[in-house]
């Protein structure tokens, strides 16, 4: 687990369940609920910030809101001094 603790935010009322959020993250951390015909955001700290998700929805239903701060994303270049 990479353990980023993004935020991905969703607009119910701005979703026309086109699926492209869906189809668009390739780390499964958006599903699909058929039945409900809307995305279930699981698994969001697995999220890679790679924003394909937002930049697919075109209603503007789903905004990534990547935390900087996160471990994950920490540089660190001790191994070069």
């Amino acid at each position: 687990m990479i353990n980023t603790k993004h935020v991905i935010k969703y607009d119910p009322d701005k979703c026309v369940g086109c699926q492209q959020c869906y189809k668009a993250c390739f780390v499964d951390v958006i599903r699909w609920d058929a039945e409900a015909k809307k995305p279930i955001f699981k698994y969001v700290e697995d999220c890679e910030h790679c924003f394909y998700c937002q930049f697919v929805c075109k209603k503007g239903a789903v905004t990534v809101k990547p935390n900087y701060a996160s471990e994950h994303l920490m540089q660190s270049f001790e191994q070069y001094k």
